[in-house]
């Protein structure tokens, strides 16, 4: 009996040493990949964080990780030192990387707008530079341009965007975002078009942006 103890507790020792020269290996293993690779650091989130959360409360929520500096996002963060009295702007999820972009004051924060009346919610696909690098919000206003085969229109513009998810797994884009917009038929139908036959750029407009599209553009146009 006293064999089959001693045999037990062998037994549950090395099975712990294994767990742990695991748990190291795959601890080196980030590391090993990114032998060669240029890196930099940035604040990534570990978990969801909701809109209009306070950067005080981000300290068990977020990491500083080594990435290739090619994925990293303009305005990057590295710590939440100068975020004090700031809030997220928009929704992020685990493994989005933090931007000063994502931070500003409580009170210019705006929530998303409820669906005007006679409108209909629609969410597209959208890459990070073709989204102004991934700086649109909910609440914003958007410019849309589609590109057909060397053809460009700006068919849409003070678009109403209710809701930003950045980094969705599933996603077919290289950020994996996806903007909710409100939109009427005929704007939903250009939409859904130009993301299924053609290309969709987002431009982030105010109230003194002037849409002054002459209606098509082609290569001609640009180089005559």
């Amino acid at each position: 009996m006293k064999k089959q103890v001693i045999a037990i507790v062998v037994a549950a020792v090395l099975a712990l040493l294994a767990v742990v020269a695991l748990v190291l290996y795959a601890k080196n293993a980030d590391d090993r990949a990114l032998e060669g690779t240029e890196t930099v650091e940035v604040l990534q989130a570990t978990e969801d964080i909701a809109v209009k959360t306070p950067a005080s409360e981000l300290a068990g929520k977020v990491e500083l990780v080594k990435v290739p500096k090619s994925v990293q996002i303009p305005g990057a963060l590295t710590s939440l030192e100068d975020l004090e009295g700031q809030v997220t702007t928009v929704a992020l999820v685990a493994g989005d990387q933090l931007s000063a972009a994502k931070f500003a004051d409580p009170e210019s924060v705006k929530a998303p707008d409820a669906v005007p009346d006679g409108m209909q919610e629609l969410t597209i696909p959208i890459a990070g530079a073709n989204l102004v690098g991934g700086a649109v919000k909910a609440g914003d206003r958007v410019g849309v341009f589609t590109t057909y085969g060397g053809t460009t229109a700006n068919p849409i513009n003070q678009l109403l965007v209710l809701k930003v998810d950045h980094g969705v797994a599933g996603s077919d884009t290289a950020t994996g975002t996806l903007v909710t917009v409100a939109v009427t038929t005929l704007e939903a139908q250009q939409l859904v078009n130009a993301q299924l036959a053609g290309v969709i750029w987002l431009s982030l407009q105010n109230d003194t942006t002037v849409s002054d599209s002459p209606g098509t553009i082609t290569q001609q146009d640009v180089n005559p």
